[in-house]
């Protein structure tokens, strides 16, 4: 079988899940806030559902051979290494020059962040992803074992992301397996979307697209009675279980996802539109370079004595230019490069033609 379709809007709804977290920093930096600052979290939980997703979605159909896996692996590393590594290695270089850096990585967390166990700002979340990708071929795996032991192998996964999920609590907020039911949900949505017909997806588009607009609306407008639900405290859950340990919260993630999966008019003008997609495929280089800039716009304009609303749009345009820069320049071309050696030296044949990172994110 070969692998799923690329769709459009779901680059929208990674565009979407950054600037969610985006907005979510300006509190840090003693800016206005526009909207709640929990919408982060949202952010975050859409960016593991769609991962989870994605790697169901795209790697699934096609048999787990060694081709397959090197591609697979090969794509992985492209995505994340490259951008993350020198991110981490220059934001060191700062910090040992800027102790008031906003990114503190000394020698100790360098080597954490070079093990995928950081806890520093924006880059605990990458060290889960990056996690799961070597966790990702054993479901990958399972799917295509014999029939006689298929059935006992789905259990045991379902066994161990259960007892990961009630571990949770426990486990770092780093790991992999402290996320596993988030991945696992947005992996289970994929093969919901692949055994659906099209005519059964078009009958759920406008239910799905009514919720997602109500959602939306409620996490820029909540109402007093469902504030503590929306954006619940996290002052004794310095983990955000409230958060990403919530069905409820990640059942309304996934119906996003769904709906944005949906072949439709209204999905290519909202989430598969030129702006949404670009902020899609910008979307890592913005969720690790927005903080330095709006530390930066944030130092220029008090010391400029310039008005809030002009920082808070100098923060803005800086991390978005220097996010679409970063994504074109360096990301993209890089990953490109990367993932072409990788799956040479590991798939033993001639190199694949280029092909954007950000269609396997």
């Amino acid at each position: 079988m070969t692998a799923g379709r690329h769709i459009p809007a779901l680059d929208g709804i990674r565009g979407l899940a950054a600037m969610l977290v985006v907005l979510s920093h300006f509190p840090t930096f003693a800016l206005p806030v526009i909207v709640n600052h929990h919408v982060g979290d949202y952010g975050v939980l859409l960016f593991f559902t769609l991962s989870g997703f994605l790697m169901g979605h795209l790697y699934l159909p096609r048999s787990p051979d060694r081709a397959a896996l090197a591609s697979y692996a090969a794509a992985r590393i492209a995505r994340i290494v490259p951008l993350y590594a020198c991110i981490s290695l220059l934001s060191f270089a700062i910090y040992r020059f800027y102790p008031d850096f906003i990114y503190p990585i000394g020698l100790v967390e360098l080597v954490r962040q070079a093990s995928f166990t950081s806890s520093v700002s924006v880059f605990w979340s990458i060290s889960p992803e990056f996690q799961f990708y070597f966790l990702f071929p054993l479901i990958w795996g399972a799917t295509y074992a014999r029939k006689a032991i298929r059935g006992w192998l789905y259990l045991a996964i379902g066994g161990a992301i259960a007892l990961c999920y009630a571990a949770s609590p426990w486990l770092p907020g780093f790991s992999a397996f402290a996320k596993m039911h988030i991945f696992m949900a947005g992996i289970l949505c994929a093969v919901l979307v692949r055994r659906l017909t099209p005519a059964q997806l078009e009958r759920l588009f406008i239910p799905l697209a009514l919720f997602s607009l109500l959602f939306l609306a409620l996490l820029a407008y909540p109402p007093a009675s469902m504030m503590d639900w929306i954006f619940p405290s996290t002052r004794h859950d310095p983990k955000h279980l409230v958060y990403y340990g919530d069905p409820l919260k990640l059942a309304a993630s996934l119906l996003i996802i769904l709906g944005a999966t949906i072949p439709h008019p209204i999905n290519d003008r909202v989430w598969g539109n030129g702006v949404m997609r670009r902020l899609g495929a910008y979307s890592f280089s913005l969720y690790l370079l927005h903080m330095p800039l709006f530390q930066f716009a944030r130092l220029a304009g008090m010391a400029f004595g310039l008005p809030v609303p002009v920082q808070i749009g100098l923060a803005l345009t800086l991390s978005i230019l220097a996010a679409a820069l970063s994504h074109e320049l360096f990301e993209r071309p890089v990953g490109n490069w990367v993932r072409r050696k990788l799956t040479t030296i590991w798939g033993r044949r001639q190199p694949v033609s280029p092909q954007p990172v950000t269609v396997e994110t």
